[in-house]
């Protein structure tokens, strides 16, 4: 039994990113923009090689904009799936959500000067404030990743993955 509780504890922290809060600095406006672009684009390349290494798990093939998050739910697992595909996304997705938090976080000052496409009258400041507010954001108004989850029926956990880094 001890041993049981051993691994899943040390598989979880495997699968855990490592956040180091200076690698998220920039020093300005244009870089954040960048970086946020640059994590965007690792994204969809990660989110297009899982979808075809697990195509069968997905209903829909339609590409996937990481520009409009709000389809997120077009593009979720299928409730079919087997978990270890359910979990592998919502690793991927829960990561990028992860970096996407630190990197608005360490540059909090900025994000009141970045563009966002899709985003209108938010207050980026106060949604990258703290975990608690970013899931908030995250859930119920920038993206359809709850709905995702409603979709493939399991759920992935944000709010842990965001507490545990």
């Amino acid at each position: 039994m001890s041993s049981l509780i051993l691994s899943a504890c040390s598989s979880s922290e495997q699968n855990k990113i490592q956040i180091h809060p200076e690698d998220y600095k920039v020093e300005n406006v244009v870089q954040l923009e960048q970086r946020f672009e640059t994590l965007n684009q690792q994204l969809s390349r990660d989110y297009q090689n899982f979808k075809k290494n697990n195509a069968i798990a997905f209903s829909d093939q339609s590409i996937f904009d990481v520009q409009q998050l709000q389809t997120l739910d077009l593009h979720a697992v299928s409730r079919t799936s087997l978990k270890p595909v359910k979990q592998a996304y919502c690793k991927m997705m829960n990561d990028y959500f992860v970096q996407m938090y630190y990197l608005g976080h360490q540059n909090i000052s900025l994000l009141s000067q970045t563009q966002w496409p899709k985003i209108k009258n938010q207050d980026l400041i106060k949604d990258f404030s703290s975990a608690d507010q970013f899931y908030d954001f995250i859930l119920n108004r920038y993206t359809h990743y709850r709905q995702a989850q409603e979709i493939m029926g399991f759920g992935c956990n944000l709010k842990q993955a965001l507490q545990e880094n």
